[in-house]
């Protein structure tokens, strides 16, 4: 990513002193967090089901802050379905395909002048493509691409933010390579092999990764960035004892859920989701696809995990540096992409 703000790369924390690398769990799950996360799976089950059967008479869906599911729709019919099925409705002005269409258009944009630093993607909330501009960014070419961009009138809202996403690699504590410091998402296998899965931009740098203390890990495998952002690395070292902790499938809750962040740098941070599909501007290139949440990442995070509950989410990408303050923007490559890609599953 790219001006201003800087993203870390985080690695799930290597328990070397036991030679194994494991996700780390986040705690003992007690009874109100378990209920949390079932209540969010049944949710999104349903939101799942209410936006394919209502196609483009939805705008998305999302839990608000006392953990109810809304469902956007544009009539009176969509929403008495809505309600039918034991969720809120909440009549919007735009439906789902002009919404789409006007993430597609600034999508065809990316990585023109101007772009740079930016970045955009469909805000169920706000029922509207939101553009995130730093306010250092006041060059020609930034204000050109923003007039464009409101030029699709109240489909798109502009918003200031503090500054622009990046990712980083910083010095420190976790799976190394060289002078860099990257996290682990998640233990996989496929073929026979097992993978550390963590981020593009992370496998990219080297070949080859070792653990905290200088064990040999393995090398790389393969790798997406820019585009997407995840790369795994097979693990060579028979001795080491990988583990997922408690994460036991993949999956996107719904936006609005309650989720966790594991670094290397930061440990564990917590937020809500705030939408998927987001388009990200990194100096390095563009990133399409991504989870933005609000989760706290700093340098040395990147490749880390994102969760709800025992649910695995997604591969720290990027974020905004500085300190950890509310409403913070981070983003995160979706995990299920990026198993997929290599036919590979949960270890």
């Amino acid at each position: 990513m790219n001006r201003g703000m800087r993203l870390k790369c985080a690695t799930i924390p290597l328990l070397s002193t036991a030679a194994l690398i494991t996700l780390p769990a986040f705690g003992t799950v007690q009874a109100t967090a378990q209920s949390t996360q079932d209540v969010q799976i049944r949710q999104t089950a349903l939101a799942d089901r209410l936006t394919g059967r209502l196609g483009d008479r939805q705008a998305g869906s999302y839990l608000d802050g006392a953990g109810d599911l809304v469902v956007n729709v544009t009539d009176a019919a969509a929403a008495r379905q809505v309600t039918g099925a034991g969720a809120r409705a909440r009549v919007v002005a735009h439906g789902i395909r002009p919404l789409t269409g006007a993430k597609a258009r600034l999508d065809r944009l990316a990585g023109t002048p101007g772009t740079t630093g930016l970045a955009w993607g469909v805000d169920v909330v706000s029922n509207s493509v939101v553009v995130d501009v730093p306010r250092a960014d006041d060059d020609a070419a930034t204000k050109a691409f923003v007039k464009r961009a409101r030029a699709m009138g109240d489909l798109v809202r502009v918003r200031r933010v503090a500054a622009a996403p990046r990712p980083m690699v910083g010095p420190g504590d976790a799976i190394l390579t060289g002078g860099s410091r990257c996290s682990v998402s998640a233990i996989a296998v496929g073929g026979g092999a097992e993978f550390v899965v963590t981020a593009g931009h992370c496998t990219r740098i080297s070949p080859n990764w070792t653990t905290k203390d200088g064990q040999t890990l393995g090398t790389r495998e393969a790798g997406s960035f820019p585009g997407d952002d995840y790369g795994t690395i097979r693990v060579t070292n028979g001795s080491l004892q990988n583990d997922n902790a408690q994460l036991t499938s993949v999956g996107r809750p719904a936006v609005g859920s309650q989720i966790q962040k594991k670094g290397s740098t930061t440990g564990t941070t917590t937020g809500t989701i705030r939408g998927y599909d987001r388009t990200v501007n990194y100096q390095e290139g563009t990133v399409s696809g991504l989870v933005e949440t609000t989760a706290c990442t700093q340098p040395g995070d990147s490749g880390g995990s994102l969760q709800a509950g025992t649910v695995a989410v997604g591969i720290v990408s990027g974020g905004t540096t500085g300190a950890c303050r509310a409403n913070y923007q981070s983003y995160f490559q979706p995990l299920d992409e990026a198993l997929q890609s290599q036919s590979l599953t949960l270890k």
